[in-house]
């Protein structure tokens, strides 16, 4: 990929990102709060995706995004080891908010997925303006 096409696709991706994040607190404000954890997901997700395409490597799956983005950002130094363990986090309450009908995430649960998601995006927006793939600022309401 280009460095202009990967421009684009670095702000498809974050775009993306920034819709499933709004999704995710319109859903939280009208009380479906397992749905929300899954949006929260679905834009660190995007966020993840465009980390990687920013070091030109590309994501196929979701079990393939944790190890390339633990080898590819976490283990160069890129970022912290805790970005790694909020983007699993993230993952695994998202699987069990849509597969496991017993679960269930309450509002206070859910905020704190909320502040999970937030952080992440907020570490991946700095890496991507400080890597000049990204204009704007570096944290997301």
């Amino acid at each position: 990929m280009t460095g202009a096409n990967r421009k684009l696709h670095i702000a498809a991706e974050t775009r993306k990102g920034d819709e499933s994040l709004r999704a995710a607190q319109a859903l939280l404000a009208v009380g479906l709060h397992n749905d929300a954890v899954t949006r929260m997901y679905y834009a660190a997700f995007h966020y993840a995706c465009a980390a990687l395409a920013s070091i030109d490597v590309q994501v196929r799956s979701h079990r393939a995004l944790q190890s390339l983005f633990s080898l590819h950002l976490v283990k160069d130094g890129r970022l912290p080891f805790a970005r790694a363990k909020d983007l699993r986090r993230l993952q695994g309450y998202r699987e069990a908010a849509d597969y496991d009908v017993e679960f269930h995430f309450d509002r206070s649960g859910a905020d704190e997925e909320l502040e999970v998601a937030v952080r992440f995006i907020a570490a991946i927006r700095t890496l991507l303006i400080d890597g000049g793939w990204l204009n704007g600022p570096t944290a997301q309401p």
